[in-house]
């Protein structure tokens, strides 16, 4: 089967796992990379064995026993190798946005630059705070901590929402 097609189905199962059935993105995930490890042939595990056998990563044995591994036992090594990669740095990001949140930093960051810019130019105000607040911390972080500051300020001043929720994100 074509790698494309693999992905497409992988992504077709996590984006209609979270939109349709309303399922935790952490699920959706896993059950897009099960889909995805199950619609992989056995070549390109064979394929990706020998690579790892080229480069020195994996020893002949252990490339073995990863094509003939379980689909279950494939997607566990990968998420334990990407948790043992970022998930240090993953979980310190979020606690620097938590702190950033509870202290009020990321309110005082993005009202003193609406200060300095005013509110007529507000999405440029957003745009500058996420730009900073995006230094120590992921982009979800960042963007859960601005929405509550962007509601707000639509309800104060009734204008454009769509544009100050595109300025976070951009």
């Amino acid at each position: 089967m074509d790698p494309l097609v693999i992905l497409f189905v992988g992504m077709l199962v996590v984006v209609g796992g979270v939109l349709a059935f309303r399922l935790h993105a952490f699920v959706a995930l896993i059950g897009g990379a099960l889909v995805v490890a199950a619609l992989t042939p056995t070549a390109a595990l064979e394929h990706y064995a020998e690579n790892q056998v080229a480069k020195g990563e994996m020893h002949a044995k252990a490339a073995e026993k990863f094509v003939k591994s379980s689909i279950g036992d494939r997607v566990a090594i990968g998420f334990g190798r990407t948790c043992a990669d970022i998930g240090i740095l993953v979980a310190l990001a979020s606690i620097v946005g938590k702190c950033l949140l509870d202290s009020g930093g990321a309110d005082r960051i993005v009202r003193s630059s609406m200060r300095w810019l005013g509110e007529a130019q507000a999405p440029l105000a957003f745009l500058i705070s996420g730009f900073i607040l995006g230094i120590p911390v992921f982009f979800d972080t960042v963007f859960y901590l601005m929405i509550p500051l962007g509601k707000a300020l639509y309800a104060r001043t009734g204008k454009n929402y769509l544009l100050y929720v595109l300025s976070m994100v951009a």
